[in-house]
């Protein structure tokens, strides 16, 4: 599933958001920024939708953290803090199944 992260109506970036810590209500992945993205823009007001739908993710913060000055290349990734068990559940239950899968 791709999922866009918006600045008001930009779409700044894409994600696959492949990455998740249910415990800790994390979920994570590599950005591909578009024309809107700016290295060193304010990051004020991101938001998280779904492509498909253009349902918004509730999320309590969302950080993003370029490192292509580092590396040399493209480096994009996003972290958000998803609001809730229920948001987390709702969204990305593949990375709860996941992480109880470890357990059984």
């Amino acid at each position: 599933m791709k999922y866009e992260i918006r600045v008001e109506d930009k779409i700044i970036g894409t994600t696959d958001l492949e990455g998740g810590d249910p415990p800790m209500g994390f979920v994570f992945g590599a950005v591909d920024p578009t024309d809107f993205y700016e290295s060193n823009g304010g990051r004020t007001a991101l938001r998280i939708y779904i492509r498909e739908t253009n349902e918004e993710i509730a999320t309590e913060h969302i950080a993003i953290e370029d490192h292509s000055g580092e590396f040399g290349e493209q480096c994009v990734e996003v972290t958000a803090l998803v609001s809730s068990a229920e948001e987390y559940e709702k969204f990305f239950k593949h990375h709860l199944d996941a992480y109880e899968k470890q357990f059984r």
